[in-house]
């Protein structure tokens, strides 16, 4: 291996880019799921395209204003396998093509963070982000950002409350949750859709959230210590509470039920009390409480 005493390449001042990921939040504290909102931002070191005089030496040691790289050139390229150490102290060990990293290799942040994967043209393509806490991401990249994958908070779990945590990530923002807090929450689902959760009492809910939270329609379950129904609701939803058209059940038995309008979470307005499928009353509520009975 042959030291080359003067830099055959052009530098190129290194060039640094900031890719975010939203951690966002998903709150279950209306009953305990807390919407969490992770704000990373990750700095990424990219030693652009080095350009050069003829090299006719098929492995070579050059130092450069930007680090040091070692291993295979051609044709005044960085080419084949090798390994640029950053002056910053993060390191690149992979494969080149043209002075670019290309195909298969890993970086080593000064910070900590390892990237193993993929590479074109200099980028992040596919592959392991793994953060110095722990936390990691697998999945695919565009500018130095996540796009498409999925996000754990691996060994940081326990730390922020969970004994598990992953999200999907789907055009830079994440787009589902599946987790499990220390207290017995889970949710599983869609972080603005169809979600499934079941609370730290036992109770659950099925149907749409909006950012975590129970909004549009769905059905509410509330449950005994040994998992059984006690009653339930089915209508719509805003904010967490009851709101909207919807019946309530007051057994786990179609009867006797209540259905009419819900608002802030209790009955409001004209309601039809069903006792049986032959008995049916009219009832005036307001603000929860009932009014006026009409047969």
């Amino acid at each position: 291996m042959k030291i080359i005493s003067k830099n055959p390449f052009r530098d190129t001042k290194l060039s640094g880019y900031q890719g975010y990921f939203k951690k966002a939040s998903v709150v279950v504290l209306a009953i305990a799921i807390f919407l969490v909102v992770y704000s990373l931002l990750l700095s990424f070191t990219s030693p652009n395209h080095y350009a050069a005089a003829h090299i006719g030496e098929t492995e070579a040691v050059v130092e450069s204003a930007g680090g040091t790289y070692i291993g295979a050139v051609a044709d005044a390229y960085y080419e084949g396998e090798g390994e640029f150490r950053h002056l910053d102290g993060s390191v690149y060990e992979g494969s080149f093509s043209k002075s670019q990293r290309s195909g298969q290799g890993t970086f080593r942040f000064a910070n900590g963070d390892v990237y193993t994967g993929s590479w074109a043209n200099d980028e992040m393509v596919e592959g392991t982000y793994t953060f110095a806490d722990g936390r990691t991401y697998q999945g695919k990249f565009e500018d130095g950002r996540f796009t498409s994958g999925v996000f754990s908070l691996g060994s940081q779990a326990a730390a922020l409350g969970f004994r598990e945590f992953s999200a999907d990530v789907e055009d830079g923002a994440l787009s589902a949750l599946n987790f499990t807090q220390q207290d017995g929450t889970h949710y599983n689902g869609a972080l603005s859709g169809w979600a499934e959760i079941k609370y730290a009492d036992g109770n659950t809910y099925a149907g749409n959230v909006q950012q975590g939270v129970r909004s549009g329609q769905g059905t509410f379950y509330w449950r005994s210590a040994d998992g059984a129904e006690i009653a339930s609701y089915n209508g719509g939803w805003q904010d967490g509470q009851m709101n909207g058209s919807g019946t309530y059940y007051y057994t786990k038995d179609t009867y006797p039920k209540l259905t009419g309008t819900f608002k802030q979470g209790v009955p409001d307005g004209e309601m039809r009390y069903v006792k049986s499928s032959s008995k049916t009353f009219k009832a005036i509520w307001k603000d929860g409480a009932c009014t006026q009975v009409k047969e």
